[in-house]
Order: structure tokens, then sequence, then C-alpha cells
């Protein structure tokens, strides 16, 4: 690879990065720990991909300044790359246990780090990393694949974390932690068995791109409780809907007894009930329909090409999902629903309205009692 393409490529990268720090900064997303993690990611990338540009352009030019120049680069590389692989190993293990306990348990993530450190120091007295030649010529020694291969057993652990929790975490989440440690992984791969290609910190800059958009961005129109699809996207959804003026049926679902639940068996037992509603909902609505929270304990679907008798069909379903409750206790619902057709005038507000009123009323004769004047 030529020098100053392999410095574009890492330039380009890092300014990607900044892009997605500035965004982070200004969406105030840095509250939490795996914000943090992921904040400190990108700063300490970022430098990465300058230290290594710029020593790979200033490698072999024979001059005094850029000697020193490129020794000190590369020992800031081989010293801070570990710790950057500590960051990405605490991120991705936060992300599938959402502990911080647990991983102030897990001190060997820095283990790398800290043999990095004592690599680096002891190579100023023997080099076993690298090497600097008089004409400043920078040449690799044996150490390096063991400094490499430690980086791999990690790797190699965290990717044997995310196997064994793939069944309990969301899919578009397993997803965006698989390209997370694919991407450094075959760039650092390459990196080590191609002397002279630079991929390792633009790979992972490819990778932690990735991570925000599928795990920072897309998972944010999720909800956090039930893993639903939030209000919001429902919404716009609708108005997708009605722009194109394609015919279809939105329900809405209300759990009648829930804060009964909530007041015998605690708010936890109601989350519990909340999450298990929500996977019967998507059991029984499938891949053709958009299952949201409205919010509480409200949930809103949309449904194309729905008619009056499937949706009715989908309200017996969802009952013949609920009778597993009947040991502990009994979930009942109420249960609305409203149509648009490509020749009606009906707003989205029309649409949300006219489904809660009928939920309402559905509910009024759940519990016998009117909620409004305007109930029969």
């Amino acid at each position: 690879m030529q020098p100053i393409l392999g410095l574009y490529i890492n330039l380009y990268a890092a300014l990607v990065l900044l892009v997605v720090l500035v965004t982070l900064t200004v969406k105030k997303d840095f509250y939490s720990f795996s914000g943090i993690l992921f904040r400190n990611l990108i700063i300490l990338n970022v430098f990465l991909l300058i230290f290594e540009g710029v020593s790979h352009v200033i490698d072999g030019k024979d001059n005094v300044v850029l000697y020193y120049s490129n020794y000190w680069f590369n020992f800031l590389l081989f010293l801070l790359t570990p710790l950057l692989g500590a960051f990405w190993a605490q991120y991705i293990d936060f992300k599938l246990f959402s502990s911080y306990k647990r991983l102030k348990k897990r001190w060997f993530y820095l283990q790398p780090f800290i043999i990095g450190v004592v690599f680096s120091i002891v190579n100023f007295i023997y080099p076993v990393l690298y090497t600097i030649s008089i004409t400043n010529v920078y040449e690799r020694k044996p150490f390096i694949y063991i400094d490499m291969g430690i980086l791999l057993l990690l790797v190699s652990y965290i990717l044997y974390l995310t196997y064994c929790k793939r069944k309990e975490i969301d899919k578009i989440a397993f997803y965006g932690i698989v390209l997370f440690v694919l991407f450094p992984t075959v760039g650092g791969v390459i990196q080590v068995f191609n002397y002279g290609i630079i991929s390792l910190y633009s790979m992972m800059a490819l990778g932690i791109f990735s991570t925000y958009i599928i795990l920072e961005t897309i998972n944010s129109s999720k909800d956090y409780l039930t893993k639903l699809f939030t209000r919001s996207v429902a919404v716009d959804y609708i108005d997708s809907l009605i722009t194109k003026k394609k015919d279809f049926a939105v329900i809405m679902i209300d759990i009648d007894n829930f804060k009964e639940i909530n007041d015998e068996f605690g708010h936890s037992i109601g989350d519990l009930v909340l999450i298990d509603y929500a996977n019967k909902l998507l059991e029984v609505f499938k891949e053709d329909a958009l299952v949201s929270r409205f919010g509480g304990d409200e949930f809103l679907i949309v449904c194309k090409d729905y008619c009056e008798e499937r949706v009715l069909i989908t309200k017996h379903l969802l009952k013949g999902k609920l009778e597993e409750y009947s040991k502990n206790f009994t979930v009942e619902f109420s249960y609305g629903y409203s149509f648009y057709n490509k020749s009606s005038n009906k707003t989205n507000d029309d649409i949300l309205v006219e489904a809660d009123d009928n939920m309402y009323k559905d509910k009024a004769i759940n519990k016998n009692y009117k909620r409004r004047e305007s109930d029969r």
C-alpha cells in the first residue's frame, strides 16, 4: 500500500469517527456507562489512526526529527492498541450483560494492555516488538506476534460470549456485535500477515461506525423494556401508508387489569408481563404487521391489508395465547381498531382516535362501566 494512500484512508476513517463523536455529543448520549466506553473507543481510535498514518508516511525518510517521530509514534501504537482492545471488550460485554458489577470482576480485559505496557518499555532496552534503523526504517520483531496473539485470544473470548448469548439478545443487537467483532479481526489478520498494509485501525473504525448505526441508532427506535417499536415509529409508519394511499388497519390494545397486577405482585412482575405480552403480540401478528408499545400498558399495531374478519381472528388468537397465565392471575385486554382505505379522508389523528375510542368501548363492555359520557 502506498504510504500516502494509507494516510488518506486513515484520515478519512478518523473524520467519519469525529462526525459520529460530534453527533453523540450534540445528542448528549454519553450519560450511560456504555456511552462513555463508546466515546473512549472513538477518541482512542482517532488518535491511533493518525499515529499509524503519519508513521507510515515518514517511515524510511532519513531525517533525525522524523526518526524520533517514527519511533515515538510506533511506541504509542503498541502501547495504546491493547487499551483499545480492552475498551472494545468491555463495551461488548456491557452490551451483552448490562452489568457494571460484572465488568469490575473482568479485570483480565486489561491484561493485554498491561502486557503491552511491559513489552513497550522493554522495547526501549531490547527490541522485542520493533526497531527503527538509523535510516528511519521500521522493522517488526517476533514479540509482535505474541502481542497480537493475546488480542486474538481476547477476540475469541468475546466471540464465545456473543455466541452463548445469541438467543437472549435482540437479533439486531446480535448482528451489530458480530460486525463489531468481525471488522477489526479481519483488519488485524490482514495487517499481521501482509507486511506494509495498514488496515487494523481503519477496520476498527468501520466496526465502530457500523455499531453506531446498528446498536446506537437503530435500537433507539425500539422500546427499552419490550423491544417493540416505539410509538413514534408506528406513527411515522401510519403517515407513510396514508401518503402512499395504502389500505391498512390500526389496532389499539390495552391490558385491563395491569394496575392490579402491579399492586398485588409488584412492578418487576408487571414488567415481565409486559415483556411476555409483547412477545405474544409478535407471535400473533408475525412479520406482516408493525407492533409497537404506545405507552404504559397500551400497544399499537399497524397491519397492511387487514380486513375486519382478520382483525377479530387475531383478537381470539391473542386470547388463546394468554390462557397460560390463568394459574396465577388473568391477563385480560381491551381491543379497538380502525381502518384506512384509498377513498378515506382520515388523518393520522383520526385513525388513532377512532381506534382508541373503540378500545375503550370494548373496555367499558369488559368492565361494565362507562369511561366517557359518549360511551354507549
